[in-house]
């Protein structure tokens, strides 16, 4: 059983959903997950996440049970999903028993991927606590990331039949983003705000006059300097046409004095939902030494610092990076050439590996799945890896190099 990402899902998932709508999906929700799981814990926060209106998050958590427990649920648009996300401790340990009782059924790399995200969870969490990190917990992270690379299955050769990825349809509902566009360029005029286009959104604009037929959202960025959360929940509040979902952070692991380990957060994302169910992605820019980068928990992208100069987008005043063909180089390489089945890992050449533990489990497993399934995307992402130093690879075999 497939199933495969497309605009028209993603729509529903983000748009605002009826008590009834809800309690519904709650309730299959529930019932799905304590029959493939036996954990009443993992069945009771589903049932919240849907209650709270978490649809996305929910329907992505149900998709990693169906495809751990017996289902056998194929996602392949999904496969690097972090489910600990949002989990308490209890619930993470509910989900660590039910990943170990798949262990014999599920591919080795497949369990020791999961198995480093519950690790790398429960090191950010001593962060956030503000708890000393010890040499133990910290090497059963990298012998988890060792093991897993140690358990890499074996090359494919590029062209096989299940290789090669399969092209986005162009469903991506132009109206609704032009809509979506217009409401916020009145909500937050470009003469108090200075928000501009970017990343597929700009793309679109300066390749082909439009958005791109094949995206999923709106692409935003707003300079650090410039924004105000504040300011922005007072102009969000009363109005009818957006609902902020959430504030992401981008998460910096460093050590300080005595080498202890630091938690450093920046805020890195706010995520609008249109009334029409068009999602709006407003990352804010950060500048560091001449660098101006964007990220989220585990990404951070990476550009020289960028004038801005006014642009038409839909017929739409917005603003974008006035240098347009530098921008895009360093973001998709040679951007002139269309592709359909992009992945935002491999193919952007300013992706930096952020500076903490679920990132680091994040592109260690996306290099597991990639070698099973896409031999191609395998190699390119453990060049960037062994480039970045993030790998390290001897005579004898390839390791996570300890950077953190």
């Amino acid at each position: 059983m497939t199933l495969n990402k497309s605009y028209r899902l993603l729509n529903f998932l983000n748009r605002s959903h009826g008590l009834l709508t809800r309690s519904l999906f709650a309730l299959l929700g529930y019932s799905g997950v304590m029959l493939v799981t036996g954990s009443a814990q993992l069945a009771a926060q589903m049932w919240r996440s849907f209650m709270h209106d978490q649809f996305k998050l929910a329907l992505r958590r149900c998709g990693w049970y169906a495809r751990t427990g017996w289902p056998c649920l194929h996602h392949p648009s999904d496969p690097f999903f972090d489910f600990t996300e949002g989990l308490n401790g209890a619930e993470r340990a509910a989900a660590r028993r039910f990943l170990d009782s798949r262990a014999e059924r599920l591919s080795r790399h497949v369990y020791l991927a999961d198995c480093l995200y519950l690790v790398a969870a429960e090191l950010h969490v001593r962060l956030e606590e503000r708890e000393l990190l010890t040499e133990a917990q910290l090497d059963a992270f990298y012998q988890g990331g060792n093991a897993l690379l140690q358990n890499l299955p074996a090359p494919r050769q590029p062209g096989s039949a299940q290789a090669e990825q399969r092209e986005r349809e162009d469903d991506f509902c132009r109206d609704d983003a032009r809509q979506a566009l217009a409401d916020f360029a009145q909500l937050f005029p470009l003469e108090r705000w200075q928000w501009y286009v970017i990343s597929g959104t700009f793309l679109g604009l300066v390749r082909e006059n439009g958005f791109l037929a094949h995206d999923y959202d709106i692409d935003l960025g707003i300079n650090a300097e410039a924004f105000d959360l504040q300011r922005m929940l007072r102009v969000l509040t009363g109005q009818q046409r957006f609902v902020m979902k959430k504030l992401d952070e981008h998460y910096e692991v460093s050590r300080g004095q005595h080498g202890r380990h630091e938690l450093r957060k920046y805020p890195a994302l706010v995520k609008l939902i249109h009334c029409s169910g068009i999602n709006l992605d407003l990352f804010i820019h950060h500048l560091q030494d001449g660098v101006r980068w964007h990220g989220s928990i585990i990404h951070r992208w990476d550009n020289h610092d960028f004038a801005l100069k006014p642009y038409r987008l839909e017929d739409i005043e917005v603003r974008g990076p006035a240098d347009a063909d530098r921008y895009l180089t360093e973001n998709y390489g040679d951007w002139r050439t269309p592709v359909k089945s992009f992945d935002c890992t491999t193919g952007t050449p300013n992706l930096v590996v952020a500076r903490n533990f679920l990132s680091l489990a994040l592109f260690l497993k996306r290099l597991a799945i990639f070698s099973a399934e896409n031999p191609a995307q395998a190699i390119k992402l453990r060049r960037a890896l062994l480039a970045s130093s993030v790998l390290v690879e001897t005579e004898q075999c390839l390791q996570v190099r300890r950077y953190l």
